[in-house]
């Protein structure tokens, strides 16, 4: 029996209905007890006449009732028994504080966000409706908060027994009805422990830093699932929260004949088992599932645990009965082969459907195989976003598992860049097929369209690129688009209505540094008197393109020559990187570099280069030529984000998206509009403001990036 410590005189107030004088210390940690209750009536009023004996002056706390859909008047009893002592003459100090709510969606999850939203006070205690608190319960909650700095506090749970405890009930079967005592002594409380769900209490601060409670893994209908406070002190913990346990903080348990049975403790450990498989659920990487749901290690596990279940329930329990062992050591038993299976039905639930009461969604993110997602994954990761990655295909076993669940949808088929799929004829007719499968199965279906080189290589080697692409965005709910110019890029107004702007997040922090201006034209071999070098990434533009793009470099060289004043001192040098998407060796432009010195050719270059030839390059230079759906503006970022001027056309996917003083804009069709802006690139007037480079920033554009698309999948997922 834990040793009551005398409270301090701002606490200690035996008349609940007397003000106490010096209270203004402790009117900064009001608390809001949030009371949930379904079709529990007479226990309900129980709880709130506990309540109403409180110590602690009624100006430090309020009651907050919210009934979860029940049908037996809950809510109207409640509101009776609150009102019936009050009159018009009683001073506000001498009136308790009730708030009276419904909430119709069933669940225990559901009824405490609803509560917390209503929520007035600076900490939330959370109690169950067959509870009685003890008169000192918040006094001494209250003094613990001030005393230790804690950010949440748990109480101890003694039991109320409604009828008298058999005589197989053992001690330590006492913890499944409730009872929660780890300690006589208040102390911070252990890494192994969690808190008791009828009996806990967190600042609202921390509650708002870690998010509402999550209704897959609490009570509900049908489903006592009881896992919400174990996952709640997880992430309390993981926050770096303080969380201490207060022994003097007590509430009793009722216990009902009706749970005095064997059949309520077995069903109790079941339930017990299918919670621990939710909990690891929800814990588990959000990219471990999914796809990777059936591996060898999972059904390793599975069988591991059917074997257990069957020694106990053909060996283990026949031997205890032949044997006539005590009633408590079967009970033992039959509790462990209970969470067993609860534990093993639960995991074969999941391969068999993904949950559908999961606060995010469930991605499968299609991709190209040469396509970097990392950072979209660190922003599904940082979101709590469960997704899978597949490269350019659709998992039958993914679609399966994250059908409709009773009308809801619950998954999100997410496709970048389709025109880079690498797929033939039958194998896009397959992946068409099964879109429209996934489709018929509730899966919501988004595509980013950020552009391509399949759009600028004009040959019909890659029609069937664009087609695919093309049909696909008629295919999906939503097209997601970088561009703000919707109506150019996208004329048919049947496609028009589906596209989406979202703004393309930057790269500056996340791509390693460029080399030294100097180093890099030692070892690129540029000349060290060069003043200015441009630098195009070939492999993205087509070799009818680059010629554009040299005779335009050309003649701006020539230009330059004819000024006197700028002929010893402009050197141009002009980079081109890769070999054209549509010509593996450009005889043509092997041609003019032979004869032009300032032209410098690396066809094969390596990916970890980029800085290397970046560090050299004043301006980056993006040749794209007419047709309205060309370009490519993540990497158009990528040149910002080093901080070099960009020289693109004024085309739909770049105009009014790129910062104005560090792009140079010039029309496709003429190829003296690109002499001037080679030119223009070299005026001083070109430069980045102070928030252009933070608007490039990826750590916070990213974040945001991955939050809008968060936001977007939900607005899908609930649209009927």
């Amino acid at each position: 029996m834990a040793t009551r410590h005398p409270l301090p005189s701002d606490y200690n107030n035996q008349d609940a209905c007397l003000p106490v004088q010096d209270s203004r210390s402790a009117t900064l940690l009001r608390l809001s007890i949030i009371l949930c209750t379904y079709n529990r009536r007479n226990m309900v009023l129980s709880t709130l006449a506990s309540l109403r004996r409180q110590t602690l002056p009624y100006t430090l706390f309020e009651v907050i009732v919210v009934d979860n859909g029940s049908s037996d008047n809950t809510l109207q009893a409640v509101r009776t028994y609150v009102h019936a002592g009050a009159t018009q003459d009683r001073p506000p100090e001498n009136t308790w504080q009730v708030h009276c709510l419904a909430e119709p969606r069933n669940g225990l999850a559901h009824a405490r966000n609803r509560g917390l939203q209503a929520a007035q006070g600076e900490i939330a205690v959370f109690l169950d409706d067959d509870t009685l608190p003890d008169p000192f319960f918040l006094a001494y909650l209250l003094d613990t908060y001030k005393t230790t700095g804690a950010d949440a506090v748990g109480g101890r749970v003694t039991l109320h027994w409604d009828a008298p405890r058999p005589h197989w009930l053992s001690d330590n079967l006492l913890e499944m009805l409730g009872y929660y005592a780890p300690s006589t002594m208040r102390m911070p409380l252990p890494e192994t422990l969690n808190f008791s769900g009828c009996n806990f209490s967190v600042k609202m601060e921390a509650l708002r830093a870690i998010g509402p409670f999550s209704p897959f893994l609490s009570k509900r209908l049908q489903v006592p699932a009881r896992a919400e406070c174990a996952d709640l002190c997880q992430h309390l913990r993981s926050k770096g929260y303080m969380l201490w346990y207060e022994p003097n903080a007590i509430v009793a348990h009722r216990v009902p004949a009706a749970r005095i049975q064997r059949a309520f403790f077995q069903g109790r450990a079941y339930w017990r088992g299918r919670s621990e498989a939710m909990q690891h659920y929800v814990n588990a990487s959000p990219s471990s599932t999914g796809i990777h749901m059936m591996t060898f290690a999972t059904l390793k596990a599975l069988l591991c645990e059917l074997r257990e279940l069957l020694q106990l329930a053909l060996l283990h329990r026949p031997l205890l009965y032949l044997s006539s062992r005590p009633p408590q050591e079967q009970l033992q038993a039959a509790l462990a082969q209970a969470e067993i299976w609860g534990h093993l039905c639960q995991q074969l639930q999941f391969i068999e459907h993904a949950p559908a009461l999961l606060t995010t969604p469930a991605v499968l993110l299609v991709r190209p195989p040469q396509q970097d997602t990392s950072l979209l994954e660190q922003g599904f990761l940082e979101q709590g976003v469960r997704y899978a990655v597949s490269e350019a295909s659709l998992p039958l076993l993914w679609l399966w598992q994250h059908r409709t669940y009773k009308a809801q949808p619950i998954g999100i088929i997410h496709i970048s860049q389709a025109g880079a799929f690498d797929l033939n004829f039958w194998q896009q007719q397959r992946f068409r097929f099964l879109l429209w499968f996934a489709q018929h199965l509730g899966i919501r279906v988004i595509t980013t369209d950020a552009g391509g080189w399949w759009h600028n290589v004009r040959s019909l080697r890659f029609l069937l690129h664009r087609a695919f692409e093309r049909r696909l965005f008629y295919c999906s709910d939503i097209v997601l688009t970088y561009a703000r110019q919707v109506a150019r890029l996208y004329p048919d107004k049947r496609l028009r209505h589906r596209v989406h702007f979202l703004v393309h997040p930057g790269y500056r922090g996340y791509s390693p540094p460029p080399v030294a201006r100097e180093q890099a034209y030692q070892q690129l071999g540029i000349p060290p008197k060069a003043t200015f070098v441009y630098l195009c990434l070939a492999h993205l533009h087509t070799e009818h393109e680059l010629l554009h793009l040299i005779d335009a470099f050309s003649e701006a060289g020539e230009q330059q020559q004819r000024k006197k004043e700028n002929s010893s001192r402009k050197k141009l040098q002009l980079l081109l990187v890769g070999s054209p998407r549509d010509r593996a060796v450009p005889q043509l432009i092997l041609q003019r570099a032979a004869i032009n010195s300032a032209l410098h050719l690396f066809l094969e270059p390596d990916e970890k280069d980029l800085p290397l030839f970046m560090g050299a390059a004043h301006s980056v230079v993006f040749p794209y030529l007419a047709p309205t759906s060309v370009g490519m503006l993540d990497t158009v970022l990528l040149a910002l984000s080093y901080e070099r001027i960009v020289i693109v056309p004024d085309l739909p996917r770049f105009q009014g998206v790129l910062p104005l003083h560090a792009s140079i804009f010039y029309d496709a069709n003429r190829r003296a509009d690109l002499v001037q802006a080679l030119v223009k690139a070299q005026s001083p007037r070109c430069h980045f403001r102070e928030k252009d480079l933070c608007a490039l920033d990826f750590s916070s554009g990213w974040q945001q990036h991955s939050k809008r698309l968060l936001e977007i999948y939900q607005i899908l997922l609930n649209q009927q």
